[in-house]
C-alpha cells in the first residue's frame, strides 16, 4: 500500500520532502533560534543609515551658508553661520565667497548629520567641494562665516571651531575688517 501524501486545505497533495531537506530546514531554524530569531518573529529590519549622503549639482547660492540644488532641495550648510544679506556688505560678501569656492554648476557631495531638516524644511547638511573638502568648513576658515554648532549635530565641531580661531587669530576675510562686530545670530535677534 502507498502511504498517504498530505494535502492542503485547498485538496491538492503536498510533494513529498526528502529527509536531508528536512536536516538542512531543521538546522536553519536551529541556527535562527540560537540567534535570538525565531519562526514567528522575524528579526527587526535594519535601521536605516543615520547619515545618508546624496549629491547636489549648486544651482544658485542664497547666501554665505545656504544654497539651492539643480534637484530644487534648499541646503543650510551645517555647523557654520554667515552674515545675513541684509548685514551690508559683510552678508554680500559671504555670498560671493561661497560662490567663488562653488560656482554654480559644481557638483557638491552632501553628508547628512542626526538632525536632517531645519524648521525653515531646508536640508541640513555638511557639502564637500570635488577635490573633497568640506565648504562649511572653508568658508569658516576663509573668514567669512563663524563656527555655529547646534546639537545633535555635531559630527565636526571639532574641526569646524578650530577653523574659527585660526581665521580670527590671523584676521583671514570678515575678521580683518571688523565683519563679525555684530554676529549673524545677534543681528537676527535685532541686538546690534
Amino acid at each position: 500500500m502507498t502511504p498517504l501524501r498530505p494535502v492542503t486545505p485547498t485538496g491538492i497533495a503536498r510533494p513529498r520532502r526528502s529527509g536531508r531537506r528536512r536536516l538542512a530546514v531543521a538546522g536553519v531554524v536551529a541556527a535562527l533560534v540560537a540567534a535570538g530569531c525565531s519562526e514567528s518573529t522575524p528579526p527587526p529590519p535594519a535601521p536605516p543609515p543615520l547619515m545618508p549622503s546624496g549629491d547636489c549639482v549648486l544651482s544658485f547660492v542664497i547666501d554665505g551658508d545656504s544654497v539651492r540644488c539643480a534637484d530644487g532641495r534648499e541646503i543650510r550648510l551645517l555647523a557654520i553661520d554667515a552674515p545675513e544679506m541684509a548685514q551690508e556688505p559683510w552678508g554680500a560678501r559671504a555670498r560671493e565667497e561661497l560662490l567663488r569656492a562653488a560656482p554654480v554648476s559644481t557638483p557638491l557631495g552632501v553628508e547628512y548629520d542626526a538632525v536632517r531638516v531645519d524648521t525653515f524644511d531646508r536640508d541640513l547638511a555638511y557639502l564637500f567641494l570635488p577635490g573633497g573638502d568640506m565648504l562649511n568648513e572653508h568658508m569658516v576658515a576663509s573668514g567669512y562665516a563663524l563656527a555655529f554648532i547646534i546639537p545633535p549635530n555635531r559630527r565636526y565641531e571639532d574641526r569646524i571651531e578650530a577653523a574659527e580661531a585660526a581665521a580670527s587669530a590671523e584676521g583671514r576675510g570678515l575678521w580683518a575688517e571688523w565683519g563679525f562686530t555684530c554676529r549673524p545670530a545677534d543681528f537676527r535677534q535685532e541686538r546690534c
